[in-house]
C-alpha cells in the first residue's frame, strides 16, 4: 500500500508538469469567503469547489483562458485569465447570470479536502438527490464515512456509528451551533428534515476544540438554507411501499436587500401494519411528526445577524399484533422547542478581524412506555452562549480565534420498572477556548500554503471540582497540489444520560441494574489521514485514506452480556480497564466514462471494551464493511441514476450463555454478513422534479430478531438485537417543486 502511495504522488506530480497551477481565492461583496463555488474551465471537465476560506487550485492547460463561476441559487460569472496568470482573488456579485455559457460540469456531490487542515468530507445537495434522504440519517446513505444503523422494530429510531463507535461521540453541529445533545443525543439525527439541508461537513477526528471538546470522535456541521439563498417556494412530498408518507414546504420572503426570513415545515406520518418475518411484531412504528423552522437573515454594512425559532412534535406506536389479547405496546412521544441565533461584527478596519456570538435556548422533554410494567420520562433545558473572536496577522501566516463559553444544561430521568429510579443533572460549564494556527511555505508558486499547524485549547469547569482541559492539534501538510497529509490529535468529553442515550435497549425484560457510575466520560483520538486528486486524461480521482484509534479514559459501560440463569441485565457501570476502538477507511472515486462515475470504500473496524466478564469486542459494530456506488447522468442533465450497495460484515452478538435450549438453537454468537442495495432514478424539467427509488433491493431481512417473541412476559424477552433490515424491498415515489 506505501508503494502504491508513494507512486500515485510522484505519478500525479509527472503528469501535471506540464500543467500550469491556478490557485486563489473567492469573496462576496463584503469580502467573506465563499465556501462551495464551484469553478471549471470553459469546455472542459476540469474543476473544483472552494474551501471553507474560499481557497481553491486549479492545473490549467496552455490554451485555457476563462472560468466559469458557479454559486447555487445566487450567482454565475465569468472571468478571463492572462496567459501568464497563476493566482486570483475573486469577487462574485449578487444578480449575475450567464446566458451566453452553459456550465457543463457538475459540482462535485461530495468532495475531500486537499487545502483545509482538518480531514473533512463535504456533502452537498447533488448528493442528497441520489435517495430519499428523508431524514439527516438518511442523508449518509451514499457516504463511506458515516455508518447508519437499521430501526428498531419498536422503538423506530435510526443512529448512526462514526469512527467505529455510536454517534453519541460525535458532535452534531447546526452552523457551528451544538444541537440535540443531552436527552436528545440518540434521536437527534433523526430530527432534521433531509428537504432543509444545504451542505454537510464531516470532520473526522477530534482536532479542534473550538465549538465544543464534545466531538470525541470528530464533528457533523450542517449548513441549512437560507431564506436569502433558498426557492421562494419548495415543496415536496414522498410515499413509500411500507405506508410512510411525507410532505415539506418552504416559504421565503425577502423584505429588503438586507432582510430575508423562511418558513420550513415538515410533516410524515406512517401507518404500518405489516409483519414482514411473521414475528407478530410490528416491523415499524407508527409515527406522526410535526417539525416546523423560522428563519430569519439581517445583513448591514457591518453586522450579520440571524435568528431561528423550531419546534418538533413526535408520536409513535408499535409493538405486538392484536392477535394477543393483552399485546405488548411501546409508546413514545417526543417534545423539542429551540431559541437561536448568532450575532457579527464585521466593522473593524481590519478586515481580517471580526467578533461573532452564538446563542442556543432549548427544551425537550421524552415520554416512552415499554409495555405495561417500564416507562422512561425525561427532560431538560438547555442554554448556551459562545463569543469567538478572529484575528489573521501577516498576511495570513498567523491566526488566531478566542472566546469565553458558558453552557448550562438542567436535566432529569425517571424509570418507572420493578425499581423506581431518578437521576437529576446540572451542569453549569464556563469555559475559554483559543486557536491558534500557523501556515508557512508555498505550494507550486501560488500563494496557498504548504505547511498548517492549528493549536486548538479549552478549557471549562465540567463539574464543582472538575477543570477539564482539551488539547488538540491538527497539522497538514501539502505534498503538492494534488496529495495532502494531515495529522491530528485530541482529547475530549461529554455529559452521559443513562436512559435516554439507550433507548433503542429498553423495550424488554432485563433488569436495570446501575453500578459505580463515571462523573463524565472522556477519551484521546489520534489519526492519520492522507487525500489525493491525481489528475488522469483530464479527469480527477479523489483517494482517501485515514487511520484513527479512539482510547477512554472514563466511560460509561453498557453491557447486555451480564446475565445469570432466569435473569437478564442491564447492567450500567464505569469503566475498569482498557477501551479503545481502530478504524482504518478508504474511499476512492473514479469517473469511468463521461457521465458516469464509480465510488469505492471500505473500512476495518476493531473496537474492544473491558467488560464484567473480561476484555471483549463491543456488539453491534462490524468489523468490515464496504460500500459500491454507481451514478450516470444524461447529457441534458434531465435524467440521472444512481445506485449504491452496502456490504456489512459479521458482528459480536450479545451473550446468550443462559438463553434456554429452545431460544438459543435460533442464534449465533455473530450476525450473518449481509448486502443491502438501493436505487433511484430522477428526473429533473423546469421547475419540478419526479424521482422513484428502491431500498433492500436484495430482499435480505433479520429472522428472529425478537428473542422469545411468543411470551412478552419471560425474563428472555427482548427487541433491541437489530442488526439488518426488518422490512422486505421498500419502493418509494416521490416529487418537488419550485418557484426561484
Amino acid at each position: 500500500m506505501l508503494r502504491l502511495i508513494v507512486f500515485g504522488i510522484i505519478f500525479s506530480y509527472y503528469i501535471n508538469t506540464n500543467a500550469q497551477v491556478l490557485s486563489g481565492f473567492v469573496y462576496n461583496q463584503k469580502n467573506n469567503p465563499l465556501e462551495g463555488v464551484s469553478i471549471y474551465f470553459l469546455n472542459t471537465n476540469t474543476g473544483t469547489t472552494t474551501e471553507e476560506d474560499g481557497s481553491f487550485v486549479l492545473y490549467r492547460a496552455i490554451n485555457q483562458d476563462t472560468l466559469l463561476l458557479f454559486y447555487p441559487g445566487i450567482v454565475t460569472d465569468t472571468f478571463i485569465l492572462s496567459k501568464s496568470q497563476n493566482f486570483v482573488k475573486l469577487i462574485l456579485t449578487e444578480g449575475i447570470t450567464l446566458n451566453e455559457v452553459t456550465i457543463s460540469q457538475n459540482r462535485s456531490a461530495n468532495h475531500f479536502s486537499l487545502l483545509n487542515p482538518v480531514n473533512i468530507e463535504t456533502l452537498n445537495s447533488s448528493e442528497f438527490r441520489k435517495a430519499a434522504c428523508c431524514s439527516l440519517a438518511e442523508s449518509f446513505q451514499t457516504s463511506n464515512a458515516v455508518d447508519l444503523s437499521f430501526t428498531s422494530a419498536v422503538t423506530g429510531n435510526r443512529e448512526i456509528q462514526f469512527l467505529g463507535l455510536r454517534g453519541l461521540y460525535t458532535q452534531q453541529l447546526v452552523e457551528n451551533r451544538p444541537v440535540f445533545t443531552g436527552i436528545l443525543s440518540s434521536v437527534g439525527y433523526n430530527l432534521i428534515p433531509g428537504t432543509w439541508l444545504n451542505q454537510i461537513n464531516i470532520l473526522k477526528g477530534a482536532s479542534s476544540a473550538i465549538y465544543g471538546a464534545q466531538s470525541m470522535t470528530g464533528a457533523i456541521n450542517i449548513s441549512l438554507k437560507k431564506p436569502d439563498e433558498d426557492h421562494r417556494i419548495y415543496a415536496n412530498a414522498y410515499a413509500d411501499y411500507h405506508g410512510r408518507i411525507e410532505s415539506n414546504l418552504h416559504l421565503n420572503k425577502s423584505w429588503s436587500k438586507k432582510s430575508h426570513s423562511g418558513l420550513y415545515l415538515h410533516g410524515s406520518q406512517t401507518s404500518s401494519n405489516k409483519d414482514h418475518n411473521h414475528d407478530h411484531f410490528y416491523d415499524e412504528p407508527n409515527q406522526k411528526r410535526l417539525n416546523g423552522l423560522w428563519r430569519n437573515t439581517f445583513y448591514s454594512k457591518n453586522w450579520e445577524c440571524q435568528l431561528n425559532l423550531q419546534g418538533i412534535l413526535d408520536q409513535k406506536s408499535s409493538g405486538e399484533l392484536k392477535t394477543n389479547p393483552n399485546p405488548y405496546k411501546v409508546t413514545q412521544k417526543l417534545n423539542h422547542f429551540n431559541f437561536s441565533g448568532n450575532l457579527g461584527y464585521l466593522g473593524f478596519t481590519n478586515p481580517d478581524k471580526s467578533i461573532g456570538n452564538i446563542f442556543d435556548l432549548a427544551y425537550s422533554t421524552l415520554n416512552n412506555t415499554y409495555g405495561e410494567h417500564k416507562s422512561v420520562k425525561a427532560n431538560e433545558s438547555r442554554f448556551m452562549y459562545q463569543m469567538l473572536y478572529t484575528n489573521i496577522y501577516q498576511t495570513g501566516m498567523h491566526k488566531l480565534n478566542m472566546g469565553p463559553t458558558l453552557a448550562i444544561n438542567i436535566a432529569s430521568e425517571e424509570l418507572f420498572s420493578s425499581e423506581y429510579k431518578k437521576i437529576n443533572y446540572k451542569e453549569i460549564i464556563p469555559g475559554l477556548f483559543a486557536e491558534y494556527q500557523f501556515q508557512y511555505g508555498e505550494i507550486e508558486n501560488s500563494e496557498l500554503k504548504k505547511w498548517i499547524v492549528i493549536l486548538s485549547q479549552r478549557i471549562e469547569q465540567i463539574s464543582t471540582n472538575t477543570i477539564f482541559w482539551s488539547p488538540r492539534i491538527s497539522t497538514r501538510f501539502n505534498f503538492n497540489t494534488r496529495w495532502t497529509g494531515r495529522i491530528s490529535g485530541g482529547r475530549g468529553y461529554r455529559h452521559y444520560r443513562i436512559f435516554s442515550d439507550h433507548l433503542n435497549y429498553l423495550a424488554n425484560n432485563r433488569i436495570i441494574d446501575i453500578a459505580d457510575l463515571p462523573n463524565y466520560e472522556s477519551s484521546w483520538n489520534y489519526g492519520l489521514n492522507l487525500v489525493g486528486k491525481p489528475l488522469i486524461n483530464n479527469s480527477e480521482i479523489e483517494i482517501n485514506l485515514d487511520a484513527y484509534i479512539t482510547t477512554f479514559q472514563k466511560q460509561l459501560i453498557f453491557d447486555l452480556d451480564d446475565n445469570r440463569p432466569e435473569k437478564q441485565y442491564i447492567s450500567f457501570y464505569g469503566l475498569s480497564g482498557n477501551s479503545k476502538t481502530s478504524h482504518i477507511g478508504a474511499t476512492i472515486k473514479i469517473p469511468i466514462i463521461k457521465r458516469i462515475s464509480l465510488k469505492l470504500g471500505g473500512k476495518w473496524i476493531n473496537s474492544k471494551t473491558n467488560y464484567y466478564l473480561g476484555y471483549r469486542t463491543q456488539p453491534f459494530v462490524p468489523t468490515w464493511r464496504a460500500l459500491g456506488s454507481l451514478d450516470w447522468e444524461s447529457n441534458n442533465k434531465i435524467w440521472s441514476i444512481n445506485i449504491t450497495g452496502h456490504f456489512v460484515g459479521k458482528m459480536r452478538l450479545p451473550d446468550k450463555t443462559y438463553l434456554p435450549s429452545q431460544l438459543s438453537i435460533l442464534y449465533s454468537e455473530t450476525s450473518k454478513p449481509f448486502l443491502h442495495v438501493q436505487s433511484q432514478i430522477n428526473y429533473l424539467k423546469s421547475n419540478f422534479e419526479i424521482y422513484l427509488g428502491c431500498e433492500n433491493m436484495t430482499n435480505y431481512t433479520q429472522h428472529h430478531a425478537i428473542i422469545d417473541n411468543k411470551n412478552t412476559s419471560s425474563a428472555y424477552f427482548e427487541t433491541s438485537e437489530v442488526y439488518a433490515p426488518l422490512n422486505g424491498i421498500k419502493p418509494y415515489i416521490g416529487i418537488k417543486w419550485w418557484l426561484k
